[in-house]
């Protein structure tokens, strides 16, 4: 009996042996290098998934190069014909021939009177003399002029307007208007109209160009959701048994976001190389063409900032095309 009292008083202080799981908080950054680790490894996995399939992969990625090249090659022309045009702006100018019987007088009030308008940047003044001579030296029939009694050339104002660009062709009406009502003043030859009908025409190929985008990405949208929607579907089974193990819809949805965001990319490099070789095939001829008119003019690519927009533009469309898909077919898979 008294050796059993220690052992009881033993058992009544050893601890009580804790059972069963315990709690414990997962901190941040575990959870951040998790999150990361698993976008890593499911961006490999989707690439080794696209490599495995390289036919299929290779066709979805060769027509969204080819939906993303055309109105980017289209744009690229429209820019470089601005470019041109705008350089011919500062060329626009009006003609102002002046009246026979105009006097030294006449001519110098004249000149005063086309420097007061606000929207004349300059004037160049030319006397029948010089464009009589200028005639000569141009036309070829020099030796034809010497059996006229008299120069039947007028004296000639070449007016620049402060404001020659194709968006301000409404206020160089207004100044042609405004110099015609001036007394000396016999006849006025406008050289801006080309330039009115080529902004015009540029406008139009502006608005068709962007009309014939939107159709193409529509294009691309609809090839990417459909190739999303496919695999979807081949892989039901699986995202059945992933569901029930407990998968959030976002850890399902993951690789065919990543599938989507690589077509598009892929197939935006494949439309910048398609657009480099246009620049590098056509540039040549331009170069040559604008050797030959003496012109300074060089065919502007798209750059380094271009190529970049391009493949992010080609990275946004496969990812938001992919995500529609996504909504769209996966909510309807669901365990029973």
């Amino acid at each position: 009996m008294m050796g059993a009292r220690p052992m009881a008083s033993n058992q009544n202080t050893r601890e009580p042996v804790t059972r069963g799981a315990s709690d414990q908080k997962i901190r941040l950054v575990d959870r951040w290098r998790s999150y990361k680790a698993h976008h890593r490894a499911t961006l490999f996995t989707t690439l080794k998934k696209m490599l495995s399939e390289p036919i299929q992969t290779l066709l979805t990625v060769v027509v969204i190069a080819i939906a993303l090249a055309l109105p980017s090659v289209m744009f690229l022309a429209l820019h470089n014909v601005q470019t041109l045009s705008s350089g011919f702006a500062s060329s626009a100018q009006i003609t102002v021939f002046v009246k026979k019987d105009t006097g030294s007088q006449g001519i110098t009030q004249l000149e005063k009177e086309l420097k007061a308008l606000p929207e004349v940047a300059a004037t160049t003044y030319i006397s029948s003399e010089q464009a009589l001579e200028e005639f000569k030296a141009l036309s070829g029939f020099g030796s034809a002029l010497q059996y006229l009694d008299d120069n039947p050339l007028p004296a000639v104002f070449l007016v620049q307007p402060a404001r020659s660009g194709a968006a301000e062709l409404a206020q160089a009406q207004e100044l042609v208007t405004a110099i015609g009502a001036l007394a000396a003043v016999d006849d006025i030859q406008v050289d801006m109209l080309w330039m009115q009908r080529l902004a015009t025409i540029t406008d139009v190929s502006k608005k068709l160009v962007l009309a014939m985008g939107v159709a193409l990405v529509i294009g691309v949208l609809l090839v990417i959701g459909n190739t999303i929607r496919l695999a979807i579907q081949s892989r039901r089974e699986e995202i059945i048994v992933v569901k029930l193990v407990g998968a959030t819809d976002a850890y399902v949805r993951r690789p065919f976001l990543y599938t989507g965001l690589l077509l598009g990319l892929f197939g935006a490099i494949v439309a910048s190389m398609l657009l480099l070789g246009s620049f590098y095939w056509v540039g040549h001829s331009i170069a040559v063409l604008a050797n030959l008119y003496q012109s300074q003019f060089q065919l502007a690519g798209p750059g380094f900032s271009g190529i970049l927009g391009l493949w992010g533009a080609g990275a946004l469309i496969g990812l938001t095309g992919a995500w529609v898909a996504v909504m769209q077919h996966l909510r309807a898979i669901e365990p029973k």
